[in-house]
């Protein structure tokens, strides 16, 4: 039992079928990957007692341990979780910094302090197993998702595997990096990454900005975390980024598989991308990663990295007021299709010094600026 108030109010673990050992995952320890956590015995703990409650474990550091001894992610059910703010109040009591987003792919809607919709693309199309913000020099450190309609229906292990089933992918992959590129457009698109450039980068744009001022608070912000980006002539913008994959998890002590190579290559193959200029079915782009020198990936890899990761996975079927916590240093995530209404809220947290490189590594970040909004 994981305790905090008292015998009578403290969480207790359970177990769900799909759960998986962290050891078959690449960790040196055997234990439940995710762990989950339920209130004990017959503590029904009203909204306030589960902020003090993780506020508690938070503050004791048993968060930190449980998540790094399980993987890299812990599940609460049973919390009485039931609007955007009951969930931003819950969030908070982990204690994270917020992360601000820059260049944000995906469409969001902010719903209370620091909470968003987690994607608003069509509930039919999957995402992929990935990193948040994997592509970038700017991600957060954890995430946090919280369900508040449930539908009808519904990276070390990465790491580890590459290295013993393709060394010399790794071995590659260490010392080029990967370059990704992503196309924003003029209008919004019914697609799971279907953010406009103003979407994206316009977070300083106000009304009656003229086109020269826009495309310099754009351009500012792009530079945020990239400094390699053009303009087309339709007025899209493509970004690209160069940064390492193969990474440190420096309190794990671990090498970890940090990016989004494998959603970025499942989501080109299921909308038919797969050739320049990289124009989906569903109207939005979506090239292919390449090594950090330009030179393509070999097919062969991409498929088995991303075979490897979905192979990975362990599948939530989601209660109302869950709350999943995850290390997104440690842990890709993942969407499945559904039918139905669905709300699942997310936020991205900050800590400094979990992720490092190594000497290639911080080699190919030394031409990738790194500059996060500070609030």
């Amino acid at each position: 039992m994981v305790g905090v108030l008292s015998t009578s109010q403290a969480f207790t673990s359970f177990t769900f079928s799909g759960q998986k050992s962290t050891k078959a995952l690449g960790f040196p320890n055997d234990a439940e990957f995710p762990l989950a956590l339920k209130p004990a015995a017959n503590w029904q703990p009203t909204l306030q007692e589960s902020v003090t409650a993780i506020e508690g474990l938070a503050k004791s550091g048993q968060i930190s341990s449980l998540a790094q001894k399980h993987g890299g992610a812990i599940i609460f059910r049973g919390l009485p979780i039931k609007t955007p703010q009951d969930y931003s109040e819950v969030a908070h009591a982990f204690g994270f910094r917020a992360h601000e987003e820059v260049g944000r792919p995906p469409l969001r809607t902010v719903l209370a302090k620091n909470i968003k919709t987690a994607n608003e693309g069509p509930p039919e199309l999957p995402i992929w197993p990935h990193n948040e913000y994997g592509w970038s020099t700017i991600n957060p450190a954890w995430l946090t998702f919280s369900a508040i309609v449930i539908p009808e229906q519904g990276n070390i292990a990465l790491a580890s595997a590459l290295e013993k089933q393709a060394p010399e992918f790794v071995r590659t992959l260490l010392k080029k990096g990967v370059r990704y590129v992503y196309r924003y457009g003029v209008q919004e698109v019914k697609s799971n990454t279907g953010t406009s450039v103003l979407g994206a980068y316009g977070q300083t744009v106000v009304p009656g900005d003229d086109a020269e001022t826009v495309r310099r608070k754009v351009e500012a912000e792009v530079q945020r975390h990239s400094e390699r980006f053009e303009w087309h002539e339709d007025g899209s913008l493509s970004v690209m980024h160069i940064v390492p994959i193969i990474r440190k998890h420096e309190k794990l002590g671990l090498t970890t598989f940090f990016g989004n190579l494998t959603s970025a290559w499942g989501r080109s193959k299921h909308y038919r991308a797969t050739e320049p200029p990289y124009l989906g079915s569903d109207g939005s782009y979506h090239p292919i990663p390449e090594y950090g020198d330009g030179t393509p990936i070999e097919t062969k890899y991409l498929d088995l990295a991303l075979a490897i990761a979905e192979d990975s996975q362990v599948l939530l079927t989601w209660q109302p007021g869950d709350v999943v916590l995850i290390d997104n240093h440690a842990v890709q995530h993942s969407r499945s299709p559904w039918v139905g209404n669905r709300t699942v809220l997310a936020a991205l947290w900050d800590e400094d010094g979990k992720i490092g490189d190594f000497e290639e590594g911080i080699e190919i970040l030394e031409s990738s600026p790194r500059v996060p909004i500070v609030v």
